[in-house]
């Protein structure tokens, strides 16, 4: 055996002989299938995963949805029995409050009675010893007595109506305040607004109803084509529809100009071309004054459209400075405590000092079934800059029905609870987007949360839907979206025209 045949011999028995050239091509394709099938296996493992993922986090939804209603049912039905108690308390305090007063009033009587009985029976001890010194003839003396008592009392008489006439002046002084007011009224408006409403029905979604509500303004100045008048933001918050009553019962409709949430402060504007000339001449601006003058107990005038029913005036002092108040919705503000009635209508409102001039805005938001005789307004040196400002604005004019705006997204308006819980940012959340809509066209998908319109943040849905009043159909907006991209939200900007919504009914 020769060295070539041992070495073959010995390359077999180790099982290393050379691969022919087609063997070699189908071991790579065999090796290349293999791998093909892994990767196919892997991919389909990967969306098994994706899609147990997907279900997981829609069955989290749908309980984190399910505990939120089981939430609000509870929170409604505690409300209900907070309510039951707090009306069972205040009648009871009815009650008490008028046994008591009763009990005064017959303690007062008593009292009156006894005294009656006690000048009737010293007037009939006088009268008797009048009678028994005319008897033993001293009646001269006893005359002249009489006489000089009658004079004295005369006098005593005399300087007693002097006394309540005198305190009657100085009433008059505080109360009396028809010159101060028929000066200033022309300057304090009426505000009625119509604004649509959400009302959730539970399991069947929610349904939109018209509302109407009633606040006040000031009228703070303007141009020579605007009048500026100065409310609070709660009253034209939402607001689809503004009209101002001025002092002439003159009806015109405002815009607003500028507002300022945390000052709960706005600026509406008036196109002078719909004032008539002789509402023109009726009217003028407030004289501001300075709320850091203020003393306490000075006296101050509360003007405004109280519970609607046109101006009224209310009077009273500053009760304190500074004080923080928080409302339902969470914010807190510094104000002036004052003892002036101020009532829901009253809102936005002139608070005026004796001189006349504007020294807050009246606010009326603090309401308590347990408290009386306490009001709130903004100084008006904390928001004269702010007004300022505002005024100097571009008007934002709510658009026509014929122009108004179409998205195409039903959107989910989860609340801000829910969203902390599982971090959603806060903005209007996207559930589904129409086909062919605007919003698809732009590249819009479910789940995205918008959180700006225009350079105007968006904290829900309801911030939307107030913002895209005043951007018609057809224009072109800009968009800030956070999306959802591997685990993570990423900010992206989307370039959107808006549909007109007559097209799309």
């Amino acid at each position: 055996m020769n060295e070539w045949e041992e070495n073959k011999q010995e390359a077999e028995t180790e099982g290393q002989l050379p691969i022919s050239g087609s063997d070699a091509v189908q071991e790579a394709m065999d090796s290349q299938a293999r791998e093909d099938a892994e990767r196919a296996e892997e991919e389909q493992r990967q969306r098994e995963l994706a899609a147990a993922e997907a279900r997981r986090l829609a069955e989290e939804h749908r309980q984190a949805v399910l505990a939120e209603q089981e939430d609000r049912k509870r929170r409604w039905e505690d409300y209900n029995r907070q309510k039951e108690a707090a009306e069972k308390a205040r009648r009871k305090m009815k009650r008490r409050s008028f046994v008591s007063v009763l009990a005064a009033l017959i303690a007062v009587a008593a009292l009156a009675f006894g005294v009656t009985n006690f000048l009737q029976v010293r007037d009939l001890k006088t009268q008797m010893a009048s009678l028994q010194s005319q008897v033993t003839g001293t009646g001269t003396n006893v005359n002249r007595s009489r006489n000089s008592t009658s004079n004295s009392g005369t006098l005593t008489e005399n300087a007693a109506l002097a006394t309540v006439s005198a305190k009657n002046t100085a009433s008059s002084s505080l109360t009396d305040v028809s010159d101060i007011v028929s000066e200033v009224i022309s300057s304090v408006v009426s505000i009625e607004v119509k604004s649509t409403v959400k009302v959730s029905n539970g399991f069947y979604g929610s349904r939109e109803y018209e509302s109407q509500g009633a606040g006040s303004g000031v009228i703070i100045g303007g141009n020579e084509s605007e009048l500026w008048i100065a409310t609070n933001y709660h009253v034209i918050d939402g607001a689809k529809e503004i009209t101002v009553i001025f002092v002439d019962e003159e009806k015109v409709k405002a815009y607003v100009k500028g507002s300022s949430q945390e000052n709960d402060l706005a600026v509406l504007g008036i196109d002078l071309s719909t004032v008539k000339d002789e509402t023109k001449a009726a009217v003028k601006a407030a004289v501001i004054g300075s709320s850091d003058d203020l003393k306490l107990g000075e006296g101050v005038i509360a003007i405004g459209n109280a519970l609607g029913f046109g101006q009224s005036v209310t009077t009273g002092v500053v009760s304190g400075f500074e004080r923080s108040v928080t409302f339902e919705d969470g914010t807190t503000m510094n104000l002036l405590q004052i003892s002036a009635a101020i009532n829901p209508g009253n809102s936005g409102g002139a608070l005026l000092n004796s001189k006349g001039e504007l020294i807050g805005i009246n606010n009326a938001k603090y309401s308590d079934e347990d408290v009386e005789g306490i009001g709130f307004a903004i100084p008006i040196s904390s928001i004269v800059d702010i007004m300022e400002e505002l005024s100097l604005m571009e008007p934002r004019i709510p658009v026509s029905e014929a122009d108004y705006p179409y998205l195409g997204i039903t959107f989910d308006n989860r609340t801000s609870r829910y969203a902390e819980y599982y971090g959603i940012p806060a903005g209007a959340y996207v559930y589904e987007v129409g086909k062919d809509t605007p919003a698809e066209k732009a590249g819009i998908l479910a789940y995205d949360v918008i959180t700006e319109l225009d350079g105007v943040k968006l904290s829900s849905y309801d911030d939307l839907v107030n913002e895209l009043q005043y951007h018609a159909g057809g224009t072109e907006v800009t968009l800030k979206v956070k999306r959802l991209e591997k685990g993570s939200y990423q900010e992206i900007e989307i370039k959107l025209t808006l549909g007109f919504k007559k097209d799309y009914n």
